[in-house]
């Protein structure tokens, strides 16, 4: 059975301690977008009445579908070494759905998101990784894969294995209700890719979210803390359902998953593993890359 792992959303964030600074660093980013003949769409929320500062938002499209976002927006703190405010400038930019499969879709928001890092790279402006959606991608049936927590965080909810959920075709592996899903450090989930693309052909995808929260705890050691959150999961192809049932019996009947029940069980015998070093590459060229290393067309 065929899978691949890619990057679907990467979300960058730049700060400022400058209005002007932001605003010229916004600006030369969004003539780059324009030269690309992409379609920028501004959005202006209203002023924050706590702070007297409003956010504006601009979204890049192509072909009528957003590939990314770009957001500016301040934020005030006071300093307790000085009994100071300070003003913090910043720009949250996001691309999501990078790997949609509708060609050539894909290969320009990859593209896009590879001059925008270029660009900032080349002008030795400091950015941050403040959110990464990782994915696996298989190319069978929703029913002959099954993805389980085997790590799991202490004071986090997890769905039992055999337990229904709302969607038939989507399975969450943390139970986390809607108003705290941005206070978590990671969730996954696996869904039938195929039916939300529409594709002729059967993809299912398990995708783990990793929030702005992961890259606050880990940023001193990104790429290994990446890859360690991925090895909290168990992949697993299994095509037939009578295997699959006795995994999930087992499963459930362990409060604490031990080294020695993975191997009891037998998780490995099933499991895919990511493609670590494609992640590694990944990320790598995109605090690396200069825009002479872009390819011309």
């Amino acid at each position: 059975m065929k899978y691949t792992t890619s990057i679907d959303t990467v979300g960058l964030q730049v700060y400022s301690n400058n209005e002007v600074t932001r605003n010229f660093i916004v600006d030369g980013i969004l003539t780059l977008l324009y030269t690309k003949k992409l379609y920028v769409l501004e959005k202006t929320h209203s002023t924050n009445m706590h702070s007297n500062f409003f956010i504006r938002e601009y979204h890049i499209c192509s072909n009528s579908t957003t590939i990314a976002s770009i957001r500016m927006g301040s934020f005030s703190m006071n300093n307790p070494l000085n009994n100071m405010v300070v003003t913090t400038y910043y720009i949250a930019i996001k691309f999501a759905g990078l790997k949609r499969y509708h060609e050539p879709l894909d290969t320009i928001s990859h593209n896009t998101l590879l001059s925008v890092c270029a660009y900032l790279n080349t002008r030795n402006i400091t950015y941050k990784l403040t959110e990464l959606d990782v994915c696996m991608d298989m190319y069978t049936r929703f029913e002959n894969v099954l993805a389980l927590c085997t790590k799991k965080f202490p004071k986090t909810t997890y769905y039992p294995a055999n337990e229904s959920q709302l969607f038939e075709t989507t399975s969450y592996i943390e139970k986390i209700t809607n108003d705290k899903l941005d206070e978590v450090l990671q969730r996954a989930y696996l869904y039938d890719k195929s039916k939300k693309e529409n594709l002729p052909y059967q993809i299912v995808r398990f995708e783990l979210k990793l929030q702005a929260k992961f890259f606050n705890n880990y940023r001193n050691n990104l790429i290994s803390s990446i890859l360690n959150a991925l090895h909290r999961y168990h992949v697993m192809y299994v095509p037939l359902k009578k295997e699959k049932n006795y995994l999930l019996q087992q499963y459930d009947t362990c409060a604490i998953l031990r080294e020695r029940d993975i191997k009891r069980i037998g998780f490995e015998k099933y499991r895919c593993y990511p493609d670590t070093m494609a992640i590694h590459a990944y990320i790598t060229n995109i605090f690396s890359i200069k825009e002479r290393d872009l390819i011309q067309p």
